[in-house]
């Protein structure tokens, strides 16, 4: 039987364990040096096996880790060149007094990152959710030979490293809060979108460049980029004289009649949307060719786009038979009418580069461009009776529906799942994210192979401990004399 777990993440007593929990890392974080001054021998001994043991095995009663202790250390010499030029790194030799726990199958799995804690590699081994070689193995204590390959079920990998599934009544209040604190920015973006944007890109400034949130956005912002160039070089190829006028007979059949033969000007505003300036300029264009005889409003009217477009096409490059056939003020018209269309393409063109360009952004997430109608899309959350559904999570999650968060509760989206749904690791994860030399591992199938024993290298020892060499060497010490 193990030894029982009282008070294993005490922040009192301030041992340092093996495992994930944030209350292990705060020990951790304000464990110093172990004193040693105006202490005996024995009292060191002590002090360093005390403090020792709470990491390397604390499960483990120490009757029987004294009858697992090896006295004889693993370790490399490395006799070749590097030791002619007399100075040496030490090798540390003493760090290999627990070596002996890392063959073993619950800290190998704790070691690859299958369990948050020993403790919890146990457990998955004695359910049956670990197997060594391809058989399901239910001892913890069982010795791993080199060249052997165990594996987890992934469903236990995620729990392990994943953030703690909330209870339902849990989901329910957080998701009460959220509903609240979107509302509240809806509102605040809809009243002042230019205030509360820059705001929005001064955090995603401030982030991390690891964050995913700013990566997203710059994910997008690159986007958004290609975006406008795509569009930018489609206006561009469309924008020629035959096309030009092809837009303005289309407008013209669409709004004229007898009584209105002249379209208004208003009617153009889509056709320079780049630049509405220039609309004065186009409109006296198209009275030009309205005014002639060269366009006839009731054979057009029932025209496609591809056959206006064939017709301005006709009306800038007429044929010689065309030519004969016009009148000399429609003839007149047309050659004024295409000197002025060149003219005007060449000046919208300008316009047109100029609007990309300061739509454009320069890589960067303070200078990214403003667009007033962002908050346009932005939706309030309709009113939730939480009284109603706070028995009934079927009905809770056809009724939340938050934009990053669409009908399911928080950390909830899978109920059935024992983890936080949709998978997020769990925090604090990264200072324990150590893998040692002795393992290769994969995380896509959760298996790895124990390559060899742990041994100590010049400089370097394979075991994984939060004590230095003074401490490891002093509890050699207490269990040298004690081991059996």
């Amino acid at each position: 039987m193990p030894r029982k777990a009282v008070l294993l993440n005490s922040l009192t007593r301030g041992r340092v364990r093996t495992s994930f929990n944030k209350y292990n890392l705060f020990n951790l974080f304000k464990k110093g040096n172990v004193d040693f001054r105006s202490k005996t021998l024995y009292q060191q001994k002590w002090n360093a096996k005390q403090e020792a043991r709470a990491y390397h095995g604390e499960h483990i009663t120490e009757g029987r880790w004294q009858t697992m202790f090896n006295s004889k250390l693993d370790s490399v010499a490395q006799l070749d060149a590097s030791l002619r030029g007399g100075y040496t790194k030490e090798t540390p030799f003493l760090m290999q007094t627990f070596a002996v726990l890392e063959k073993r199958l619950d800290f190998a799995l704790f070691r690859a990152m299958f369990a948050s804690s020993v403790r919890q590699a146990r457990q998955f081994i004695l359910h049956g959710y670990v197997h060594v070689n391809g058989v399901k193995i239910k001892h913890p204590g069982y010795t791993l030979k080199p060249g052997d390959m165990f594996s987890v079920k992934p469903e236990k990998v995620l729990q392990a490293l994943g953030a703690k599934k909330p209870s339902f009544e849990e989901a329910l209040k957080v998701d009460k809060k959220q509903i609240v604190l979107w509302n509240k920015y809806v509102k605040e973006a809809k009243t002042n979108p230019q205030k509360v944007w820059s705001e929005k890109l001064q955090k995603m400034e401030a982030m991390d460049g690891t964050n995913d949130k700013k990566a997203d956005f710059l994910e997008k912002l690159k986007k958004a980029d290609e975006e406008l160039q795509n569009q930018e070089y489609k206006v561009m190829k469309s924008l020629t004289t035959e096309n030009l006028l092809a837009e303005i007979i289309s407008v013209h059949t669409k709004n004229s009649n007898k009584e209105k033969p002249i379209v208004p000007i208003e009617h153009f505003k889509e056709v320079v949307k780049y630049d509405e300036s220039l609309l004065p300029k186009l409109h006296s264009i198209y009275q030009l060719y309205a005014t002639s005889d060269a366009i006839n409003t009731e054979t057009l009217k029932d025209k496609k786009y591809d056959e206006v477009k064939e017709f301005a096409h006709n009306l800038i490059s007429p044929k010689e038979t065309t030519k004969k056939e016009l009148p000399t003020n429609a003839k007149t018209a047309l050659r004024e009418g295409k000197k002025q269309l060149t003219d005007f393409v060449k000046k919208y063109s300008q316009s047109v580069i100029q609007h990309f360009k300061n739509r454009q952004n320069d890589g960067s997430i303070s200078n990214s461009s403003y667009d007033p109608k962002w908050a346009d899309s932005l939706r309030y959350h309709e009113r939730v009776n939480f009284d109603e559904i706070k028995e009934d999570e079927n009905k809770a999650r056809a009724v939340i529906n938050l934009p990053w968060q669409s009908n399911h509760l928080y950390g909830r989206k899978n109920p059935e799942k024992p983890y936080f749904t949709p998978w997020k690791p769990r925090p604090f994860l990264a200072p324990f994210a150590i893998l040692p030399h002795h393992l290769e591992i994969s995380f896509k199938t959760c298996h790895a192979v124990y390559l060899r024993d742990p041994v100590a290298r010049p400089g370097h020892s394979e075991v994984i401990s939060p004590f230095s060499i003074p401490v490891h060497e002093r509890a050699y010490m207490y269990y040298i004399r004690r081991g059996k």
